[in-house]
């Protein structure tokens, strides 16, 4: 009798235990029937994509890290995944930094190819792409997505058929097409080609075909970064990432992070607003090249 008593505790303890355990978040349906991942996030915080050296090969901050840095005269919080604050986004190595390239690899640098002769400030066309209002500075758009300390700010618009990331910066709008082949015409577009599809709660993007002027460090030809976003809460989206080039590394490395929600919508980013730099560096130049000609022209 005590035996079978014993027996029903246990199952019952379980069956109780099983009830108070908090259900996996779903998150609302959309387009298909879909998770529903659109809204505006942000990804702005004080933690970047390596691992400063004085957390060594810790992925969680202490209490005592968190506090220093999120103090009350700081409005960027530390990056937090799953409530842990991160120390950097990379998870895949134990120093938490880039892999490096493998032997006899050599890194192609992320510039603007110029004809044979062409100066950078020959023209409007030859300048920096984010001189142009072309691109944000650094990997803002991605991917992979990376924030910058202002305007790190993304709206998410899906369909049956597509999802596009629209960035605030410069208003970079990278469109993912769902359920389609990489393009084989040789095009590289501006942030590569994005494909997607749909793996249970997660949309997993898949780009490839980057630009030498988008190489992320210092790969683009043979580059693919694979994202996969899942919503975990009402207001945060995981974003897992995973870089691969075999003819710089020996194998895949990538990270992770959560985007946080914002109540905000996208606000105007108008580059050419007033702008008079580029038109500056160019006066310059051609003063330079004046000056080099003994001051005639």
């Amino acid at each position: 009798m005590r035996a079978c008593l014993s027996v029903l505790l246990v199952v019952a303890g379980a069956v109780l235990a099983g009830a108070a355990a908090p259900a996996a978040y779903r998150a609302p349906r959309a387009a298909g029937g879909h998770p529903d991942i659109q809204g505006t996030w942000t990804n702005e915080g004080q933690t970047r994509l390596e691992r400063r050296a004085q957390y060594g090969d810790r992925l969680v901050m202490t209490d005592a890290e968190v506090a220093a840095l999120e103090s009350p005269g700081s409005w960027m919080k530390v990056m937090r995944v799953a409530g842990q604050p991160r120390t950097g986004f990379i998870t895949t190595t134990p120093d938490g930094r880039v892999p490096p390239l493998k032997a006899g690899a050599q890194a192609d640098p992320r510039v603007h190819v110029l004809a044979l002769g062409e100066k950078v400030t020959d023209n409007p066309e030859t300048q920096a792409i984010d001189d142009r209002c072309l691109l944000a500075i650094g990997n803002l758009a991605g991917p992979v997505m990376l924030p910058l300390p202002n305007n790190s700010n993304y709206g998410i618009v899906q369909t049956k058929d597509a999802v596009v990331i629209l960035v605030e910066m410069i208003h970079d709008a990278r469109i993912v097409r769902l359920g389609a082949a990489h393009r084989t015409d040789g095009v590289r577009p501006w942030l590569g080609d994005s494909i997607g599809r749909w793996d249970g709660e997660t949309l997993v993007v898949e780009t490839t075909n980057f630009p030498q002027a988008q190489a992320f460090r210092g790969s683009w030809r043979n580059l693919k970064v694979t994202e996969r976003f899942t919503r975990v809460a009402a207001d945060r989206l995981l974003y897992r990432f995973t870089v691969e080039d075999p003819t710089l590394w020996d194998k895949p490395w990538g990270g992770e992070y959560e985007f946080a929600a914002k109540r905000e919508p996208i606000e105007e980013y108008a580059c050419f607003e007033g702008e008079v730099s580029m038109g500056h560096m160019l006066d310059a130049a051609r003063a330079e090249e004046r000056a080099a000609a003994g001051g005639k022209g």
